[in-house]
């Protein structure tokens, strides 16, 4: 009877057994005395040492691995405890291939564009309001009845007291104190040419201007007094 054996330290060979051969002896003839280091597995099956050969059938020798010490299924817990669960899948891709972000990216391009019209309206409208609410009057109003006549009589009583200046300018009649008599008399008149005295009317500060309603003809003027 010839069998075909394939081990990893055992290329592809053909073995000739006797006809009432079983798997042990296949183990034996590697060398093999017990199953706890290497197993047998025909057309993907595991046979055990019992079990008789197969003419022409193919057995695969393989090494037995040490397991590990466990708690894998544990440790998949713990790690899937940690993972949140998202709703984002823009990294997903469609039919056609193309990612969502990009996909969603165009959207959100094309809509921006359809509103920019509108947005450069409003812009244009919130300048010429800002516009209009400059160019409005303020609403700040001050009203003092009092101050208002104050302001009123002080201007009344103005342009009388300029009024009577300009009548006694006119006329040459003006009234002196009467400490003038009490002056001293020049020595000689006709080479000491007389000292004028400026006196300002109204008791007011030189050079002031003032403008009279009642006397169209003198617009602005200051009033100055010369007395020889």
């Amino acid at each position: 009877m010839e069998v075909f054996v394939k081990a990893a330290v055992v290329n592809f060979s053909n073995w000739t057994f006797p006809e009432d051969s079983v798997v042990g002896d296949l183990l034996t003839r590697f060398g093999v005395g017990s199953s706890q280091d290497f197993y047998v597995v025909r057309n993907g099956r595991l046979v055990v040492r019992d079990e008789p050969l197969q003419h022409g059938a193919v057995y695969h020798l393989e090494t037995r691995l040490c397991g590990g010490k466990g708690g894998f299924g544990s440790m998949l817990r713990a790690l899937g405890a940690q993972i949140e669960k998202t709703t984002n899948r823009e990294a997903c891709r469609d039919l056609s291939g193309r990612r969502l972000r990009d996909v969603n990216h165009e959207k959100e391009m094309a809509e921006w564009l359809k509103k920019q019209a509108e947005r450069e309206a409003e812009k244009e409208q919130r300048r010429l309001e800002r516009l209009q609410r400059k160019l409005q009057e303020p609403k700040h109003q001050f009203s003092d009845p009092e101050y208002q006549q104050q302001c009123h009589n002080l201007s009344e009583r103005l342009e009388d007291s300029v009024i009577k200046g300009l009548q006694v300018s006119s006329s040459g009649q003006v009234k002196t104190d009467d400490t003038s008599a009490t002056k001293r008399p020049s020595s000689d008149h006709s080479e000491q040419p007389h000292k004028k005295k400026m006196m300002m009317m109204m008791g007011a500060t030189a050079g002031l201007s003032w403008t009279c309603s009642r006397c169209p003809q003198w617009t602005s003027w200051r009033l100055w007094v010369w007395t020889p």
